[in-house]
């Protein structure tokens, strides 16, 4: 058999890669062979090193498929370099010319050569292959798949290639920039490729959802590098439900390099509204004293401005202040969030609103246990301020001689909603009764 050349057309207009967030890409992309009548061999190597061996599925449209298979069979490379130090060598750099010199180093992840006019060192992961002058065949520096087909024409033949990789993945991040109890959510996504081959002119998919996967296999980890593709004006994706899966198409096709992040705007920035509460939690017999945790609830509504669905992420929030600038104030990682649903955001501890829990009385007999507590919080702020008082009881109990109301949230937990004006205090008492047998 023979093998023969792979042409690759200058432009191509139907490759597509569907991005998910385990990990993995779904890559889909047209590629063409100039084949002889009859049977041959054809090869093809532009493939990431987190390929999934079982996955590729190639369609052909004017020649048969005999045979599929998958060399990983790939040269070891540091054996290779360090019996050829001292020779001289042929490196053929990816997407670049050959250069030609004598191997003065080969450590870590480069090679060093002595030319005629210069020293100079290459990254190994840019070199597609290396021989000397009596070198007699190309040693294999990439996982090759090859395929025994049959062309009843001569000519170029072309198909569609389908596989799964590792090394890619996603994730929503967002800005939510605190304005009062309003504020702009800026929704949008990073889609990284962590992988050791370009993608170019690519039309991407991403999916949220997490697939079920059988038989996990180790996928090798690129350190990717610190840097986003610059854009232009921000377009938008177009979200679409996929079975129980949300799908997100780009509007423009890109460019996602090896070792490259792209941010990407998800929906266009939202004006919304949000409630804040100050929560101090506590569980039975505990005395604390500490600053509030600040909580922002978002109802993810029409009437908020959203009912859009709200992928997993890391959400940042900024403060505006009264001159107009902004402010960094902490980051929270936001859960899947549904149309309807309302999306729980924690943004640190206040400085200004107080809480401190006392035990004032314990008991405990044989078959029964009785507390009295008293919560004192402190707004020492110049505005009004909501508060929740969160109290864990476990076992069978009773609350007795509440001073505010109390909402039983479940089995072992009690809310107290209060409300504090500027430069106001607020003084908590309950005691809890436990019994068994």
């Amino acid at each position: 058999m023979r093998k023969f050349i792979y042409l690759l057309p200058i432009i191509l207009f139907s490759q597509t890669m569907t991005v998910y967030k385990d990990n993995i890409a779904l890559v889909k992309e047209p590629v063409y062979w100039s084949v002889s009548a009859g049977k041959s061999e054809i090869t093809y190597d532009q493939l990431p090193a987190g390929l999934y061996p079982e996955s590729p599925f190639l369609t052909l449209h004017d020649a048969t498929i005999l045979y599929q298979r998958y060399n990983s069979n790939v040269f070891s490379g540091d054996k290779y370099f360090r019996e050829n130090l001292g020779k001289y060598v042929y490196v053929k750099v990816h997407n670049s010319k050959v250069h030609e010199g004598t191997l003065i180093q080969a450590t870590g992840g480069f090679v060093t050569l002595q030319t005629r006019k210069e020293i100079i060192t290459i990254a190994r992961t840019k070199v597609d292959y290396m021989y000397t002058k009596d070198q007699q065949t190309v040693p294999q520096l990439r996982p090759e798949l090859a395929w025994d087909i049959n062309s009843p024409l001569a000519g170029t033949i072309s198909g569609d290639l389908v596989y799964l990789s590792g090394g890619f993945d996603w994730n929503a991040v967002y800005r939510f920039i605190l304005n009062g109890n309003n504020g702009q959510l800026i929704p949008e996504a990073v889609v990284k490729n962590n992988s050791n081959v370009d993608f170019s002119n690519f039309s991407i998919k991403l999916v949220e959802g997490n697939l079920q996967k059988k038989g996990g296999r180790v996928q090798p980890v690129y350190r990717a590098e610190a840097r986003m593709a610059a854009m232009d004006a921000p377009t938008v994706a177009n979200e679409q439900e996929l079975g129980d899966f949300h799908i997100y198409s780009l509007p423009e096709r890109i460019d996602l390099n090896r070792n490259q992040s792209v941010t990407v705007r998800l929906y266009e920035p939202r004006n919304v509204d949000y409630e804040k509460t100050y929560v101090f939690e506590n569980i039975e017999r505990s005395k604390k004293e500490e600053p509030l945790k600040i909580e922002i609830k978002l109802s993810n509504t029409a009437e908020n401005n959203l009912d859009i669905p709200l992928p997993q992420g890391k959400v940042s929030l900024y403060l505006l202040s009264p001159n107009g600038s902004m402010e960094y104030a902490g980051e929270d990682i936001l859960k899947q969030v549904p149309r309807g649903e309302t999306a729980t955001i924690f943004a640190g501890r206040a400085f200004d609103v107080i809480g401190k829990r006392t035990v004032l009385h314990y008991d405990r007999q044989r078959k029964s246990e009785e507390a009295s507590i008293e919560i004192i919080v402190k707004n020492i702020r110049d505005e009004a301020v909501n508060v929740r008082l969160v109290e864990q009881i476990h076992g069978d109990w009773v609350i007795r001689d509440a001073s505010e109301d109390y909402i039983k949230k479940d089995a072992s937990t009690i809310h107290f909603p209060i409300s504090l004006k500027a430069s106001d205090s607020k003084t908590v008492t309950y005691t809890y009764r436990k019994e068994w047998k």
